[in-house]
C-alpha cells in the first residue's frame, strides 16, 4: 500500500488447523496491548481468523505477518499480511468477490467480502496457475491511542513473541467472554436505536400534520384567488363596455379632455384585466385545470394578425416593429389557438415594454427539423443578466425587479408563456446580452407530430 510505513512485529506459520487458535490469541492479544477498544478487537481477531482459515483449507499453508503501519499525520495501525503459495483466484472471481457477488460452496468468497468489510484498508493480489494469494489489512488507532505507538513498538515485539501455555479451551473461553461483552454493547445500541426510532416516530407525525395544514391553506388559497379574480372580471368586462359606449361617438362628440379621461380610464382597465387572466390562468396552470382545445393553427397569419394592433403601440414609443416574411408553404401547428395568442403576446409585450425609442422588435416564424416550427421574438432592449437567465420564466420573477424597472403587472407573464408552450409539447429558450437586447423563442410540433389529444 503507498504512503504506507511499516515496522514488522513477526510472523506466524500455518500449518495445521490448531494454527488457526494461535494467530488468533496472538493477534487478539496483540489489539488489546495495542489500546483498540473491545468492539475493535472482536472485527480485527474475525477477519484475521477468516484469513487464517483461507490459508489452512485452500493453500495448505502459509503464514501471517504483522505489523505496524504508520502514514503522515501521525495514523497508526495494525497491519496483517496473509501470503500463501496455493493455486491462487482466478480474475473473474476476484472481481465478483470485492464486489460481494461471489458465492461458492466453499464460503471462500463470504470470508474474505467480511474481511474487507471489518477492515479499514484491503488489499488483495491472487493469480491462478500456483502464484498464491497476498491479502493486506490494516486496522487504524484512534488519533489518541496512535501517538507515541513508535517508542511501544520493542515492547509490542517482545509481547506477540512471548509464548503463553494456554489451551484451545482458555482460548474458546476468552472469546465466549468477549462476544458477551460485545453483545451487551449491541443490546445498549439497540436500546439507543429504539428510542431514536421513536422520536423520529413523532417528529415524522407533526411533520405530516404539518404537510396536511399547508396542503389545505394551499387549497384555500387557490380557491380563494379563483373567486376573486372571477369577481373582479366581472365588473371589469363591464367598465370596459362602458368605455366603448363613450369612445363609439353614440353619447356625442366628445371633447379633447373627456377624450384623454376616457383613453386613460380605456388603459388602466385594460391593464387591470390583463392583470386578472394572468392570476386566473395562473392558478389553472398551478391546478392543472387548464385544459387545451387544439386544431390546427397557421402561425405566420396568427402572428400577423396579433403585429397588426402592436403596430400603433410601437410608433408611440419610437420603435420598429418587423414581422419577417415565413418561407412558402409553411405547414400548420397543432394548438389551442387563444392560449398560443396569448404566448405570443405575452412576448412581444415584453419585447415592447423593455425597448427603448430608437430601437427595433422582430418577429420571425421558422422550420426547425421536419416536426416543428419555431417562433422568434428579438429585441434591442435593456437585455437580461446572464445570472438572472435560470429563473427568469418563475413564478412572480419580472415583479421582484419590477421597482427598478418602472413597470407595471403580475410577473406571471413569462411564467405563464413557459407553461402554455410546454403544454403543447413545445420548449422554449432565451438569450440576452445586458444593453444588447434579447431573443425569446419556442418550438411547437406541426400539426401530425403533437402527441396529445382535442381535449
Amino acid at each position: 500500500m503507498e504512503g504506507i510505513d511499516t515496522t514488522r512485529l513477526g510472523d506466524i506459520y500455518v500449518r495445521r488447523e490448531a494454527d488457526i487458535v494461535k494467530v488468533r490469541e496472538r493477534v487478539r492479544r496483540l489489539a488489546r496491548e495495542m489500546r483498540f477498544d473491545t468492539t475493535t478487537q472482536i472485527k480485527i481477531t474475525t477477519a484475521v481468523s477468516e484469513l487464517t482459515r483461507n490459508i489452512y483449507e485452500y493453500a495448505g499453508s502459509g503464514a501471517i505477518t504483522l505489523a505496524v503501519a504508520c502514514r503522515q499525520g501521525g495514523v497508526a495501525g495494525l497491519q496483517i499480511t496473509a501470503r500463501d503459495e496455493g493455486p491462487g483466484i482466478d480474475e473473474a472471481s476476484l472481481h465478483a468477490i470485492m464486489r460481494g457477488q461471489y458465492s461458492s460452496t466453499s464460503g471462500l468468497g463470504v470470508g474474505l467480502t467480511g474481511t474487507r468489510r471489518l477492515m479499514d484498508e484491503f488489499e488483495i493480489e491472487s493469480g491462478e496457475g500456483g502464484k498464491g494469494t497476498r491479502v493486506t489489512i490494516i486496522k487504524w488507532l484512534p488519533p489518541a491511542e496512535a501517538a507515541g505507538i513508535n517508542e511501544r513498538v520493542a515492547a509490542l515485539r517482545e509481547d506477540f513473541n512471548a509464548e503463553e501455555d494456554e489451551s484451545a479451551v482458555e482460548e474458546l473461553s476468552r472469546q465466549n467472554r468477549d462476544f458477551v461483552r460485545i453483545l451487551g454493547e449491541l443490546e445498549e445500541k439497540r436500546e439507543e436505536l429504539e428510542r431514536l426510532n421513536q422520536q423520529l416516530t413523532a417528529s415524522n407525525a407533526e411533520l405530516n400534520e404539518a404537510n396536511a395544514r399547508l396542503h389545505e391553506l394551499a387549497e384555500m388559497r387557490e380557491e380563494f384567488l379563483a373567486v376573486t379574480t372571477h369577481d373582479l372580471r366581472s365588473p371589469l368586462t363591464v367598465i370596459s363596455g362602458v368605455i366603448s359606449f363613450f369612445t363609439s361617438g353614440r353619447l356625442g362628440e366628445l371633447s379633447p379632455e373627456q377624450k384623454n379621461m376616457v383613453s386613460m380610464m380605456e388603459r388602466n382597465t385594460q391593464n387591470l384585466i390583463e392583470l386578472v387572466n394572468d392570476l386566473l390562468d395562473a392558478a389553472k396552470l398551478e391546478s392543472g385545470s387548464l385544459q387545451l382545445e387544439l386544431a390546427d393553427v397557421d402561425l405566420p397569419a396568427l402572428v400577423h394578425e396579433i403585429c397588426e394592433p402592436f403596430e400603433q403601440l410601437a410608433r408611440e414609443k419610437g420603435l420598429t416593429l418587423t414581422q419577417e416574411d415565413a418561407p412558402a408553404n409553411l405547414p400548420p401547428v397543432r394548438a389551442d389557438r387563444p392560449k398560443l395568442r396569448r404566448a405570443v403576446v405575452n412576448l412581444l409585450s415584453n419585447a415592447l415594454k423593455f425597448t427603448r425609442a430608437g430601437g427595433s422588435v422582430t418577429v420571425r416564424v421558422e422550420r426547425v427539423g421536419g416536426d416543428a416550427l419555431r417562433l422568434s421574438v428579438t429585441d434591442t432592449g435593456v437585455g437580461i443578466a446572464a445570472d438572472d437567465l435560470p429563473s427568469l420564466f418563475d413564478k412572480f420573477e419580472q415583479a421582484r425587479h419590477r421597482a427598478t424597472r418602472g413597470e407595471k403587472g403580475t410577473g406571471l407573464g413569462l411564467y405563464i408563456t413557459r407553461q402554455l408552450v410546454e403544454l403543447h409539447g413545445g420548449e422554449i429558450h432565451v438569450e440576452s446580452e445586458v444593453g444588447r437586447g434579447s431573443t425569446f423563442s419556442f418550438t411547437l410540433p406541426v400539426a401530425g407530430n403533437n402527441t396529445k389529444d382535442d381535449e
